[in-house]
């Protein structure tokens, strides 16, 4: 039942993932079943899509409800920056990093809830390598046309999937 329940929030998140990454045209292109009045919200990245994962999240875990609430706020963080600007990344969005950092917005619910710290890096290092590896293999190997938008559906989609992670133990 878990798995469904992440199944159907994954695909959720990956659809805000992508509408908030793509321009306004992209929007009516792709998802032409989407009302307008939605695609003029904003933050539908970096809000939403963090929103729907943490709750679904709830699902597996539990914590105190301000927990949720503070790993939302980080994770809104942490989907609005790509390190780009860090030194070794020379310019480039580092997606391995962008997961990682995704993966420790559930610290808090690590910290007061029942989700242990080894949970916690599973979560991290598993988002990481979803994240980075699925962006290298859609921009680099599936020679896939519009690579960006497959790249931001997987990680969309990995956002919340990976939430599967933190129960295996």
């Amino acid at each position: 039942m878990n798995f469904i329940i992440q199944s159907f929030f994954s695909v959720i998140t990956a659809i805000l993932y992508r509408l908030g990454g793509s321009s306004k045209e992209d929007q009516d292109a792709e998802y032409p079943w989407i009302p307008k009045w939605f695609k003029k919200i904003p933050k539908k990245r970096d809000g939403m899509a963090g929103l729907i994962s943490i709750y679904a999240l709830s699902s597996l875990v539990s914590a105190p409800f301000w927990t949720f609430f503070i790993s939302w706020g980080i994770l809104w963080g942490s989907l609005s920056t790509y390190y780009d600007e860090v030194p070794f990344n020379k310019g480039k969005d580092n997606y391995w990093m962008h997961g990682f950092f995704c993966g420790l917005s559930i610290f808090p619910i690590a910290i007061w809830g029942d989700l242990s710290y080894v949970d916690l890096a599973l979560k991290s290092i598993g988002l990481a390598i979803a994240m980075g590896g699925w962006s290298y293999l859609s921009d680099n190997v599936f020679n896939v046309q519009r690579s960006d938008i497959w790249s931001e559906w997987g990680r969309g989609a990995f956002l919340t999937m990976t939430n599967l992670l933190v129960k295996l133990f």
